[in-house]
């Protein structure tokens, strides 16, 4: 039976336009015809990067593979996007516009039209971590070998980090920028005083698997071999301080996980930040062995339609000496605590175990803290805040000086135990309440409190009054 009419194919060009337009939104024709159009099987018979770009062979055999493999227009057009975007993330290319063309055997060739990138940067300008300022200069060249590759250099002076250098180089797996591996060599110049009368230097190279998944996972695996060394110790340098002087060398394996979804990282008003870090020291030789953990828990929360948010944050780490019970944990692996940026009201690193004035660190600790911040009247700007918050912690030392010290009552009575020595330390922390403000600038969060210490160990440094701070993460 014939219908007195013939039927012509679409040709390739107009399939491919219209599965272009539904992919961008367009619609094309009825929502039928789209649906056709994007499962119709086709062949890709060619594919190629035109443009002022260098990639090497190998490199562009990985990222075509996907599309000389899409075996419908829809595949097609996605795989093509997908190659398009690997080589702008990577800083290969910029504006990457594809193009689809008719192949003489029927079936199509794709070509990826591109603008060059630039490969070397240099800046000057102020960092900020937390509690500390740094002025830096870095430089950056990427598209090393032509498959991405990246190498950093920076060098920069600080208020407690007399000097730092940080050279990294970093390469994706395959063409994927999600997932990639990083060699890094670090030299950096700690000044611990005015609350330990020493310097601490360090010197490392480390060798890292990142992978990025999607909705905010992020899995670390790192190599580290570092050599530390306690110096320039002050007059008035603690018995502790002394004994702790001079070189160590550290290999370690840490594995670290994290799950971000906050809008901000600064200022968050919703999601959630959990992060995980477990680290071995001594497997691999070193004169320090040790296993560490450390965990953070942070959520935000908006109240209802309003711009009053909630925030709560927890802390917690533990540093467990391998060398046996008589054994000591090492003055550079330990945990400190205290200022805004972890336990606000206190000083810096001014909660824990301390020798005169030297604070030593702990084996153990947690944080605790809950903000509420607030709008303010007459300020039409929502980066400017009001700010409640309350904080407790505390920290310890594992071994004979801390949470491990033998039992002693020279009048005969009561002595404590392990078990009231651990429910002490989380039953007594050290607490502080306060009102500030909270101001964010670009990706720094700017905040000045007035603190009031609750509760207080004799070792600790409260600090009353107005406290001014600046960095990236706080509790």
């Amino acid at each position: 039976m014939s219908s007195g009419a013939e039927f012509e194919a679409p040709s390739v060009q107009s399939m491919l336009g219209e599965a272009i337009r539904a992919f961008q939104g367009g619609g094309g024709g009825g929502g039928g015809s789209a649906a056709d159009l994007r499962s119709h099987r086709i062949a890709v018979n060619r594919a190629s990067v035109e443009g002022d770009v260098w990639c090497r062979r190998g490199f562009l055999g990985q990222l075509f593979l996907p599309v000389l493999g899409a075996q419908t227009v829809a595949e097609v057009v996605r795989e093509s996007r997908e190659a398009a975007g690997k080589l702008e993330v990577l800083g290969m290319a910029s504006n990457v516009a594809v193009e689809l063309d008719q192949a003489d055997s029927g079936g199509v060739n794709v070509r990826l039209l591109c603008e060059r990138a630039k490969r070397y940067r240099l800046r000057t300008g102020v960092d900020v971590g937390n509690d500390e300022g740094m002025a830096s200069v870095a430089g950056r060249m990427s598209n090393i070998w032509g498959g991405g590759e990246t190498a950093e250099a920076t060098f920069s002076r600080g208020s407690k980090t007399q000097s730092s250098f940080l050279g990294t180089l970093t390469a994706p797996v395959g063409t994927d920028p999600l997932t990639q591996v990083e060699l890094r060599a670090a030299q950096a110049v700690l000044n611990a005083r005015p609350y330990s009368a020493h310097d601490e230097v360090s010197r490392s190279l480390s060798a890292a698997y990142r992978a990025v998944k999607l909705a905010g996972w992020q899995h670390q695996l790192r190599y580290l071999a570092e050599w530390r060394e306690i110096c320039n110790l002050g007059a008035a340098a603690s018995p502790t301080l002394r004994a702790e002087a001079g070189h160590t060398l550290k290999s370690s394996v840490e594995y670290t996980f994290t799950y971000d979804d906050r809008d901000s990282t600064t200022v968050p008003t919703s999601g959630t930040l959990a992060k995980a870090t477990a680290e071995v020291a001594g497997l691999f030789g070193g004169d320090v062995r040790f296993a560490k953990a450390r965990a953070e828990l942070q959520t935000n929360q908006r109240l209802g339609a309003s711009e009053w948010i909630v925030a709560t944050g927890a802390q917690g780490g533990l540093l467990w000496n391998l060398d046996g019970p008589r054994g000591r944990s090492s003055l550079a692996d330990r945990f400190f605590l205290g200022g805004l940026t972890t336990v606000r009201g206190f000083e810096y690193r001014g909660i824990g175990p301390r020798d005169r004035n030297d604070s030593i660190g702990g084996d153990v600790f947690y944080a605790v803290g809950a903000s509420l911040l607030t709008p303010l009247p007459y300020v039409t700007t929502d980066a400017l805040k009001g700010h409640l918050w309350a904080n407790a912690g505390q920290l310890a030392l594992l071994d004979d000086r801390g949470l491990l010290r033998t039992p002693r009552d020279s009048s005969g009575g009561r002595t404590r135990g392990l078990a009231d020595e651990i429910r002490r330390f989380f039953m007594q922390p050290s607490v502080a309440v306060g009102v500030g403000l909270v101001y964010r600038q670009s990706i720094v969060r700017v905040e000045l409190s007035c603190g009031l210490p609750l509760v207080a160990a004799t070792t600790d440094r409260p600090k009353a009054g107005l406290q001014f701070g600046l960095g990236v993460q706080f509790l």
